[in-house]
């Protein structure tokens, strides 16, 4: 029994060969730590070269082209956004930066002239920032052309903030921190759903929660420190999750989150996991196993996923793709709401379903003659490990019942 692979979108039949990892270009680069990002299904690699650039590539990396923001300076965010482009540039790496605004159809980059740690872009084209200015830091929020900036958020004296980014449904996340006044407001996170014109505290959570990773299932992880830290209610109630594999580092390490419970946790830290830089989890970090590609011999820096489910790792040489199955045209629709995924999994006995943060109440499998071989009733999750290494090879379908209904796939069984 070798390879088990399904699904891509709902309702779509699936064939051919899982791919694994593979590497997509840039090879020799070294990211910065914004990594790989995927905006619109357009790849963004930034590099730490100092030459005020960043990779771009619309074809999932076969080609990339570069974009020239600045004479020198790194990057590790830009956010496109109605024809306009952001994008940070500083000279460290996740330090205080410039922030630069681009409008298509335009040569030149303008600075806005604000020293920013990180920033979000809403609505109509309004950036929110974590701006910086004399060790003191502030939420701003600027206009719809970046010349005029307003304080964005109530920050309790003598604390600090920083902005965390967007939970899975979009609201924007900031985290207060430091030493309070007396009888002050204790540090704790911050909520917006009204695009930063007002913020409910939710949590009192002191981790720092930079670098978290959300899902529209409502579920946050972070890595801090020798710590996971996990919320399944969009960032209210926070626990440190127990990692069971050798980690031995205060820095360099990052959860990215594929929903239902499928993680990743890379590390980009010489010597801080030993053998293997990559793990993988399928119950929401309760138990990890390595990943088994050369990505997890390289250093890895983060993680982001196209509309497509191919997911990219930015490594320190150059950027690896996995891609689910290929969809086969021609198959009826059952439910285009839902869409499931499958990824290689450490064991080749199963396949992970996953469909996306919709919760399934039961899987049935069938053989090509329509045979039922197994059936999982009650599921209650979005992500199910099924077991099929006992099934003699051949060509099945899934079918997953959700709330929205059924949504069919194919599994391979070789």
């Amino acid at each position: 029994m070798t390879q088990k692979y399904a699904v891509i979108l709902a309702s779509m039949l699936a064939t051919g060969t899982m791919a694994q990892w593979q590497q997509v270009g840039l090879w020799g680069e070294v990211p910065t730590t914004g990594g790989v990002q995927v905006e619109q299904d357009v790849v963004f690699f930034h590099p730490a070269s100092d030459k005020g650039m960043v990779f771009r590539s619309e074809d999932q990396g076969a080609t990339w082209q570069q974009i020239r923001f600045a004479d020198q300076g790194d990057s590790w965010k830009i956010i496109p956004h109605h024809g306009v482009d952001f994008i940070n540039g500083g000279a460290h790496q996740a330090g205080p930066s410039n922030l630069f605004r681009h409008v298509l159809g335009d040569n030149a980059w303008v600075d806005l002239n604000v020293d920013i740690l990180n920033f979000e872009v809403v609505g109509e084209g309004r950036v929110v920032a974590c701006a910086v200015h004399n060790g003191q830091t502030a939420i701003l929020i600027s206009d719809e052309s970046g010349s005029q900036w307003d304080n964005g958020f109530p920050l309790p004296e003598q604390l600090q903030v920083r902005l965390i980014g967007k939970d899975g449904q979009g609201n924007l996340l900031v985290q207060t921190y430091g030493d309070p006044a007396p009888d002050g407001e204790l540090p704790g996170l911050y909520r917006s759903t009204d695009l930063g014109a007002t913020w409910t505290r939710i949590s009192d959570v002191r981790y720092d929660l930079t670098g978290a990773s959300a899902h529209a299932d409502g579920s946050i992880f972070a890595s801090n420190g020798l710590r996971v830290l996990r919320s399944k209610d969009n960032g209210v109630l926070w626990e440190v999750v127990a990692v069971n594999f050798p980690y031995s580092t205060f820095t360099g390490s990052r959860v990215y989150n594929m929903g239902g419970g499928h993680l990743f946790f890379m590390c980009h830290e010489p010597g801080a996991t030993p053998g293997h830089n990559l793990h993988e989890s399928f119950n929401y970090g309760n138990t990890w196993s390595p990943v088994d590609y050369e990505v997890a011999q390289r250093l890895v820096f983060n993680m982001a996923r196209d509309s497509k489910g191919s997911l990219y790792a930015a490594t320190d040489n150059g950027v690896f793709r996995m891609d689910p199955a290929p969809v086969v045209a021609g198959v009826p629709e059952v439910d285009p709401g839902v869409r499931v995924y499958a990824y290689p999994v450490p064991s080749s006995d199963n396949v992970l379903v996953n469909t996306g943060g919709e919760l399934m109440r039961e899987l049935r499998l069938y053989d090509a003659a329509g045979h039922e071989v197994a059936f999982i009733p009650k599921v209650g999750k979005p992500a199910y490990l099924l077991a099929v290494g006992h099934l003699p090879a051949g060509m099945y379908v899934l079918r997953a019942t959700t709330a929205k209904g059924n949504s069919t796939a194919q599994v391979v069984v070789e």
